[in-house]
């Protein structure tokens, strides 16, 4: 990792030095743009880095994998197909005594549909009155389902589906910029066109933003009746306004940055989409939130911290 930061990525090696990034954020700079020529992969690193001080890893990971494709798709759908290959099922014991069953390598677009699906119903039987967490739900039904047990009586089989952000110049063929899976991450244009062309027959949502990435539109493209505000809102945050925080939108709470109860109003300035975990820290003892601009999100921590958060670039 020293040869690779020193020779082949010196900017990022020049950060780390000067110390505006850690360890942990150059070694996630370096594994991301591996497979890229030495000359791209700079230029990967160089558009990064100004940002990357105020990223979580997890963050600057999901960043670089979007910009990677971005370099040069071509080599990065062989890549993919390189990797679909290897595709395979993973077992094991663990220290616990528990077990781990797992697909590797496997195609996102349809891991994603599974996904929403085992959430879909997971959610369906709490609603029903379950007294497993969701977490358990997900993982009794991911068995239930690969041992052949059928849906629980009365529990409705609703079909996985997933959030796509996707530029309409992919969609129309005319670039090959990579959309994403809300809550996966970057994917390539072909998966993101096969997602796409999967929902034909089901309602769509469209998201409109301006050059800077700030959502101006958002609504229903055909059957459902607009959602209205909270829709926008999920829609313009996308994920967890919480400094780090990547849980989706449509999994979190929506939260009247000042309190209904304190005269907030329900309205996008007043609103902000944060996770249960999240939302309870905002209600705890010295931590403040203010929304100085629609989207816009300041936390004053109980340590005396401040952190500006805010919708990334589509």
């Amino acid at each position: 990792m020293a040869c690779q930061l020193v020779e082949r990525l010196p900017a990022a090696h020049e950060a780390l030095r000067s110390g505006r990034i850690d360890l942990a954020k150059a070694r996630v700079l370096d594994e991301e743009t591996m497979s890229l020529p030495e000359s791209a992969a700079r230029q990967v690193v160089d558009q990064v880095l100004p940002a990357a001080e105020g990223l979580t890893t997890g963050q600057l990971r999901v960043r670089l994998r979007r910009l990677v494709i971005a370099a040069d798709p071509v080599a990065a759908a062989r890549r993919q197909r390189e990797a679909l290959a290897r595709r395979r099922v993973e077992h094991g014991l663990d220290p616990d005594g528990t077990a781990t069953l797992a697909g590797r390598h496997l195609p996102p677009d349809r891991a994603a549909t599974a996904a929403a699906r085992i959430d879909a119903l997971a959610r369906a039987a709490k609603r029903a009155g379950d007294a497993r967490s969701l977490d358990e739900l997900r993982a009794d039904l991911y068995l239930d389902i690969l041992n052949g047990a059928h849906t629980p009586t009365g529990l409705a089989a609703p079909a996985g589906g997933v959030e796509l952000v996707v530029p309409l110049s992919t969609l129309a063929g005319l670039s090959d910029l990579p959309g994403q899976l809300k809550g996966w991450g970057p994917v390539l244009a072909e998966i993101a066109a096969k997602v796409a062309d999967q929902q034909r027959d089901r309602s769509w949502r469209f998201t409109v933003v301006d050059d800077s990435g700030a959502v101006t539109a958002h609504g229903p493209l055909r059957r459902r009746p607009a959602a209205g505000v909270d829709a926008f809102v999920r829609a313009r945050d996308r994920t967890c306004r919480a400094p780090g925080c990547r849980a989706p939108a449509h999994r979190s709470d929506l939260d009247h940055t000042i309190a209904w109860e304190d005269g907030g109003p329900t309205t996008p300035a007043n609103l902000g989409v944060l996770c249960r975990h999240c939302h309870g820290y905002k209600h705890s003892r010295g931590v403040t939130l203010t929304q100085p601009t629609p989207g816009t999100f300041v936390w004053h921590t109980r340590l005396g911290h401040t952190y500006t958060t805010g919708p990334a670039p589509p």
